[in-house]
């Protein structure tokens, strides 16, 4: 509601004009008294008027800054996905020198508050991943090399130590993926092997079955199964061993234990299980 229509603002107007009114008069009664009598009268009038005033103005003082007083507001602080959903530590959230639970309502008391929320933790949790799974990728492509023959592990170190990184412009676009592949940069490594695979020349199938081969180990890396028994078959098929040995590794079923019966085993009535000859009942 607007302010100047508001009845209360008016009434309170009205208040004060009659106020006004009411000393204006009593200043010129006083003026135009006659004897001490009615100088007297309208003194008191006017002392009763000016304590009905200051205690109008007090009132609307009061009121007004009860109006005016600040809710003290809670706010929540909502994180989607939870951290423990995966397996993350918490955030550290400080206030005003408190340390509060994520779900824990903050009473923010000055305008002026800031809300401190530390994720030290968080990136600390997923450096220590990042290098595991970093780790996990070396190995990968250590065991891929190792499995392959040994002619390449040997020239993709003969370029290296002849100072002729494969993975430079113009270099054996093969050699850098199986060089990235081995050293654990399985996305650089999947991307020039790709690239290597449309590049291989007709007259080469070997180049061609190498990476293959290669891209076959990082699909199995990524749990890519199918995929990666398509190229490593290719592979196969052009004459590398390594992926016939991949091959092989994933056709072989999971050897697991034989079940044990959980009732005996019954003979027949009469037979013992050595001699397989007739016992005579009685």
């Amino acid at each position: 509601m607007d302010t100047i229509t508001d009845p209360q603002t008016i009434l309170a107007a009205g208040a004060y004009g009659t106020a006004l009114l009411f000393f204006a008069y009593g200043a010129y009664a006083l003026l135009k008294t006659k004897n001490a009598e009615q100088n007297k009268n309208v003194r008191w009038y006017l002392g009763i008027g000016a304590i009905v005033v200051v205690a109008m103005i007090g009132f609307d003082t009061l009121k007004s800054w009860r109006s005016g007083e600040r809710v003290v507001p809670n706010v929540y602080l909502t994180f989607s996905p939870r951290f423990a959903a995966v397996k993350l530590p918490d955030p550290v959230i400080e206030y005003s020198g408190q340390t509060l639970a994520p779900n824990a309502p903050i009473r923010v008391a000055d305008n002026n508050s800031s809300i401190n929320i530390s994720v030290d933790s968080i990136i600390e949790t997923v450096k220590g991943l990042q290098q595991n799974n970093q780790q996990l990728q070396n190995a990968l492509g250590s065991a891929a090399l190792a499995s392959q023959p040994k002619e390449l592990a040997e020239e993709i170190a003969a370029a290296s130590s002849a100072g002729k990184d494969p993975c430079e412009g113009g270099g054996d676009a093969t050699l850098c993926g199986w060089k990235q592949l081995s050293s654990g940069q399985l996305a650089n490594a999947q991307q020039t092997l790709t690239q290597a695979v449309k590049d291989a020349p007709a007259d080469d199938p070997k180049a061609k079955a190498t990476a293959l081969s290669g891209l076959g180990e990082i699909y199995v890396g990524q749990g890519r199964i199918e995929e990666a028994r398509v190229v490593l078959k290719k592979a196969a098929d052009l004459g590398n061993s390594g992926a016939k040995k991949r091959l092989d590794t994933l056709a072989a079923p999971s050897r697991t234990a034989p079940v044990r019966p959980l009732t005996p085993v019954r003979t027949p009535t009469g037979v013992t299980p050595r001699e397989g000859r007739a016992v005579p009942t009685h």
